[in-house]
């Protein structure tokens, strides 16, 4: 092969890398954190296979843009051998509350979030690890509760989810409803904690991030179950 056709085929590679390197770009996580009772009763979504506890878990951690989130990059494939380190603890804070088939929400977390992530974590352990140490070091439901919120199907208030959280984390978290199949209530879904682009500490969490009004319920499971009794 000519010489100039060996530095051309070396400058189109390096471009390629370039641009599957600025494809997977992104500028903070989020660790998004769910609550299961409001994930099944979601008025968009069918029932969950089996009750669910009245306790947060994880959904997911998202690599995203001040103006969205990358999904779906170049990134190394789900490998379920790189987590069994992390059972089994993960498939308690980090369960498939619809379906129970864990490993199909691993695989889907991983392959539209996590390969947007490899420039930050080493591998997928590092990963789903960084998820299940900020869930356990940031109870979210003991942090509202001693700040007087609780599942009780009661209104609270945005400020009031943020205030409590920022006094445990020093920044602002982001707050997402859903609507209530029964009742069409806008009702307390998910909380995400977010962090700088490296992992390393907690940021502001853009306003774009939040999907809920001014005010929402927040409602146990029993509360739920009465309400689709009536």
């Amino acid at each position: 092969m000519a010489q100039r056709e060996i530095i051309v085929l070396v400058l189109s590679m390096l471009v390629l890398v370039a641009i599957c390197e600025g494809l997977n770009e992104f500028d903070y996580l989020q660790v998004v954190i769910q609550w299961q009772p409001a994930t099944c009763s979601d008025y968009n979504k069918p029932a969950c296979f089996q009750a669910p506890g009245n306790r947060f878990s994880i959904h997911g951690v998202w690599p995203s843009l001040y103006d969205g989130y990358p999904t779906q990059c170049s990134g190394s494939p789900f490998d379920r051998n790189q987590i069994s380190g992390l059972q089994p603890g993960i498939s308690e804070i980090w369960p498939n509350v619809a379906t129970g088939d864990n490993f199909w929400l691993w695989q889907h977390e991983w392959d539209k979030h996590g390969t947007c992530s490899e420039s930050t974590f080493y591998d997928q352990q590092e990963y789903f690890g960084f998820g299940m140490d900020a869930y356990i070091h940031n109870n979210l439901q003991v942090i509202l509760s001693n700040n007087q919120i609780t599942p009780n199907g009661r209104t609270y208030t945005r400020d009031q989810v943020y205030a409590a959280i920022r006094a445990k984390t020093g920044k602002t978290p982001a707050v997402r409803c859903n609507y209530n199949s029964r009742t069409g209530a806008s009702q307390l879904h998910e909380i995400s904690l977010c962090f700088k682009k490296d992992a390393s500490v907690f940021e502001d969490c853009p306003l774009n991030a939040n999907k809920c009004g001014a005010s929402f319920v927040w409602n146990s499971w029993n509360t739920v179950k009465a309400i689709s009794e009536e």
